[in-house]
């Protein structure tokens, strides 16, 4: 895969690879279609695993962004969030 300058690699993939787009999603909430990662954790493990960004990116490139990513995740859950604040502190 080759990325153009739009960043259109993952829909040339598909169609050099002659991938089936599945249906129409007219109504998305009700379509039945594997589901998104629902955090970020789990879209960096996604793209950390996905031979047609890592061919078109380059492994390295990709690597480097999860590596960026998983840092930000990492700071962000030694943060305790104003909702923890509230929904704990007055507990104690």
């Amino acid at each position: 895969m080759v990325v153009g300058r739009r960043g259109d690699g993952a829909g040339l993939d598909g169609l050099d690879r002659k991938l089936d787009p599945g249906p129409s999603a007219d109504t998305p909430y009700e379509a039945e279609a594997e589901p998104l990662p629902k955090s970020l954790a789990e879209a960096v493990a996604a793209l950390r695993q996905d031979a047609c960004f890592r061919d078109g990116l380059g492994a390295e490139f990709v690597n480097y962004f999860a590596r960026i990513k998983e840092a930000e995740i990492a700071r962000f859950q030694a943060e305790v969030t104003d909702w923890e604040q509230r929904e704990y502190f007055d507990l104690f």
